[in-house]
């Protein structure tokens, strides 16, 4: 099975590389010259050429650019290889790949996956089919706002629509109409689907529960709005609290390894690029967290985790030698949502409800989940008086906790997921001075002096692509700056 699964991974780096035909052409996104023709393909191969590309795009470009602006890496300072991202410096070419692979590659093949098996009766593949797709719109329009969504796949002049009334009802009624096809989706004689699933192996009432907890973190970009169905949602449970979402299907070979470790480290000319950066490894060694040995290697010169401040470019005092690279594992998985990250989102849900004894529960859990994923005790952490300890005192207090602790969490697995919550709810806040400065907050984010913004601004999305932009008649005359907050922001 694992090796089958080998052979569609392995063209990761190709789907990275920028190996494709014409703009023009990938606009036209109902004529891919990536695959024969439609009659040609079945669901079966289509359903893992959709994950490639998606796990392609999701574990190497999202989460470097996830990882970076929550500053949890920064740039080497003698090198410029990710310098215009951590200063915030995205233009309309700064990466095409990020729209590129999302709407030339993924969707048009989880849209094929959709239609064919739903032809055969197939509602297995349809499922999954629907959710990853579904998923897909989540990450596109909180990255960029208004995007193609009803026209998407309709050809070159698609128009964009809005991401609060269309995209998003959008979704959630893809995740409610998979969550519908539970029961025809488990029956027993449908097509096989095992190995070609490289999230769950086939496992529905997995993929249903990710589609659920996937339905509540959406409602929850407007509590005040969807808090009926979110506490309707609670009271019915079956969220994805025991396992996580993702592609691991990785080995330690060319072209084969996780696609930020095949991309950064096996690829590029240097392996330092990506180091420690001073706000995140600060946080963690004044709470003499142990996962900073999990998420940094340490310091050549002195076996230290010494960082550096973001975007700080001066390499005669932060060296490669002594400073601390970022851990990135060639069989890191690639993750799409975790457990922990569902037992935070339920932790936050109650803690806006006001329920401080579920909020704590659910907290502790996430929390522990978190050290667990690199064979850590967290128990230590969580008690009366330790580091981590649940301020129930209010809800403010309270998300602080939830917040703080999703944003290291998140580190090397889930940085994209972060980017979307520091822009949702200020936590953790951005602030107005760099970590060497006396009145730095630590657990905040820290100001890059290197900045193309001003003092207190950050990224609050991705600017179109030029291919879009240019080719697309309907594409927005007025483009957004990457500070132009979206609808649910904070």
């Amino acid at each position: 099975m694992k090796k089958i699964k080998y052979l569609y991974i392995g063209v990761l780096s190709t789907v990275l590389s920028g190996m494709f035909t014409s703009c023009e052409n990938y606009l036209d996104v109902n004529e891919n010259p990536n695959y024969p023709g439609e009659s040609q393909v079945t669901v079966s191969s289509l359903l893992p050429s959709a994950f490639t590309g998606s796990a392609a795009v999701m574990g190497y470009l999202y989460q470097l650019y996830g990882g970076m602006w929550s500053q949890h890496y920064t740039q080497n300072p003698s090198s410029s290889q990710y310098i215009t991202l951590v200063n915030y410096a995205m233009t309309s070419s700064s990466d095409l790949r990020l729209w590129r692979i999302p709407y030339a590659d993924v969707l048009p093949d989880l849209d094929l996956v959709i239609k064919k098996s739903e032809a055969e009766g197939a509602w297995n593949y349809w499922v999954v089919g629907k959710i990853m797709t579904a998923f897909t719109y989540h990450v596109l329009t909180d990255a960029y706002g208004d995007i193609p969504f009803t026209e998407a796949l309709q050809g070159q002049n698609c128009k964009y629509d809005d991401s609060k009334t269309v995209i998003y009802p959008g979704i959630l009624k893809m995740l409610n109409d998979a969550i519908a096809k539970e029961a025809d989706a488990s029956e027993t004689g449908l097509r096989a689907m095992s190995v070609e699933d490289y999230v769950f192996d086939g496992d529905i009432s997995s993929w249903i529960k990710f589609a659920k907890t996937l339905k509540l973190k959406l409602l929850m970009r407007d509590f005040n709005a969807n808090k009926a169905e979110i506490q309707t949602m609670l009271a019915a449970g079956g969220f994805l609290t025991e396992e996580d979402a993702t592609v691991h299907c990785f080995e330690d070979i060319v072209n084969k390894s996780n696609p930020f470790y095949e991309n950064d480290r096996r690829q590029l000319n240097t392996t330092n690029n990506v180091r420690a950066c001073t706000t995140l490894a600060r946080f963690l060694s004044e709470n003499n967290d142990p996962r900073i040995a999990d998420f940094y290697d340490k310091a050549a010169a002195d076996g230290s985790y010494r960082a550096i401040p973001y975007g700080n470019r001066t390499s005669t005092v932060y060296s490669i030698r002594t400073t601390a690279r970022a851990t990135i594992g060639a069989l890191d998985p690639v993750y799409y949502m975790s457990a922990a990250e569902a037992e935070y989102l339920l932790a936050e849900c109650y803690a806006r409800l006001a329920d401080a004894g579920n909020a704590k529960t659910h907290y502790d859990n996430a929390v522990l989940l978190s050290f667990e994923r690199w064979g850590r005790d967290g128990d230590g952490f969580i008690g009366a008086g330790d580091a981590y300890e649940f301020d129930s005192s209010n809800e403010s207090s309270m998300l602080k906790c939830i917040l703080t602790q999703k944003w290291v969490a998140s580190t090397r697995c889930q940085a994209w997921d972060t980017w979307f919550d520091i822009n949702r709810t200020g936590i953790p806040a951005v602030g107005t001075v760099t970590t060497d400065n006396p009145a730095y907050v630590v657990g905040t984010l820290a100001y890059n002096e290197n900045s193309s913004l001003a003092s207190g601004q950050y990224a609050h999305r991705f600017i179109y692509s030029r291919e879009s932009l240019d080719y697309n008649t309907n594409a927005p005359t007025v483009v957004p700056g990457i500070t132009e907050a979206l609808w649910w922001h904070k």
